[in-house]
C-alpha cells in the first residue's frame, strides 16, 4: 500500500507538472495569436501613412513598447539611409560586401553568376520578382519583438515571406484623380521646403496603378472594384493633361488601362493581383468613410 501511495503521489505530481506546460504553451500560443499585423498595401499617394495615423503608428525604429503600433515600412530599408536596419539582419560575412551592393540578401543572384560573394547562411531566401527589401521587412515582422504591426508597402509581394503568418491584408484604392491630387501637394510642400525627398514622380505612381487595376464597363462590387467613382476616356484625358501629362503617354496609359472607347468605366482589382484574403478599401472623396472602414477591420 505504501509504494503503491507514492506511486499515486508521484504521478499527481507528474500529471500537475505535464498540465503546468501545457497552460504555459497555451499562454505562449496565445501570446502568438494576440500579434497583430496588418498590411496596407496601395500605390504611393493612396493615403497608407494617413491611415497608419489613427492607430498613432510610429516607425518601429522609433519604438522600445512591443505593444506600440509600429509601421514597417520598405522605405525603412531603402539606400544607405536603410543601411543599418539591414545590417541587424544582414550576417557579418556579408556586410562588407553589402556596402557596395546595398542588399546582403541579393548575395545568392551574384553568387549563382559566379562571382565571388562573401559567405551568407540566407542567400537563397530571397524570393525573384519581389522586392528585395521584402526580406528584411518580414524578419523584422518575425524577429523584431513588435507585436503590433502595421506593413506599409506598394505591393503585396511581402506576403510570400510570410505565408504562415496571420495578416489582415488590406489593398487601399484610391481614385485617380484623387492620387494624382494627393501628387501635386507632396510635391508643391517639397518645392516650398526646397527638398526632393518627398517628390513623387506622377509617372511611377500611374504605373504602380496599372499594375493593380484595369477599366472595366461593368460595375464591380465593391469587394473587387470601385462603383461609385464613373470614369470616361475624355474625362481621364482632361485629368491627365491637367497634371502635366503628355498626350503620347496618355495614350498609352489609356489603353493599358482598358478605356479604349467611349462609354461609363470603372475600377476593379486585376484578378491576377486579387488574394483570397485581400480586402479592398476604396477612399472616399472626404477621406473619411475609408479610415471607419479600417478601423472596424482592424478592430
Amino acid at each position: 500500500m505504501f509504494f503503491f501511495l507514492i506511486s499515486v503521489f508521484i504521478n499527481m505530481n507528474l500529471q500537475e507538472n505535464i498540465q503546468r506546460i501545457k497552460q504555459m504553451m497555451g499562454l505562449l500560443t496565445e501570446q502568438e495569436q494576440e500579434k497583430e499585423i496588418v498590411l496596407i498595401d496601395g500605390t504611393s499617394s493612396a493615403g497608407k501613412s494617413k491611415t497608419a495615423e489613427i492607430l498613432k503608428a510610429v516607425p518601429f525604429y522609433e519604438s522600445d513598447d512591443p505593444n506600440q503600433w509600429v509601421t514597417i515600412d520598405s522605405d525603412h530599408f531603402g539606400g544607405s539611409g536603410g543601411q543599418e536596419r539591414r545590417f541587424k539582419w544582414d550576417p557579418p560575412s556579408i556586410q562588407g560586401w553589402a556596402k557596395d551592393f546595398e542588399y546582403g540578401i541579393n548575395s545568392g543572384i551574384y553568387r549563382k553568376d559566379g562571382k565571388d560573394v562573401p559567405e551568407n547562411p540566407a542567400e537563397d531566401e530571397y524570393i525573384e520578382g519581389t522586392d528585395v527589401r521584402n526580406w528584411y521587412m518580414a524578419q523584422e515582422v518575425k524577429r523584431g519583438g513588435h507585436n503590433k504591426i502595421i506593413i506599409d508597402d506598394i505591393s503585396n509581394g511581402i506576403l510570400k515571406y510570410l505565408p504562415n503568418e496571420n495578416i489582415k491584408n488590406v489593398l487601399l484604392h484610391a481614385p485617380i484623380y484623387l492620387i494624382l491630387k494627393n501628387v501635386g501637394e507632396r510635391n508643391e510642400k517639397a518645392k516650398k521646403n526646397n527638398t526632393t525627398h518627398d517628390v513623387r514622380d506622377p509617372k511611377e505612381v500611374l504605373k504602380q496603378y496599372l499594375e493593380k487595376y484595369e477599366a472595366t464597363n461593368q460595375k464591380p462590387s465593391i469587394e473587387i472594384g470601385d462603383p461609385t467613382t464613373e470614369l470616361t476616356k475624355d474625362g481621364l484625358t482632361g485629368l491627365l493633361k491637367i497634371n502635366g501629362l503628355d498626350d503620347e503617354y496618355i495614350s498609352n496609359f489609356l489603353n493599358e488601362l482598358g478605356v479604349d472607347g467611349d462609354g461609363v468605366y470603372y475600377i476593379k482589382v486585376k484578378d491576377s493581383y486579387m488574394t483570397p484574403t485581400t480586402k479592398l478599401i476604396n477612399v472616399d472623396a472626404d477621406r473619411t468613410v475609408y479610415l471607419d472602414q479600417f478601423k472596424d477591420l482592424v478592430k
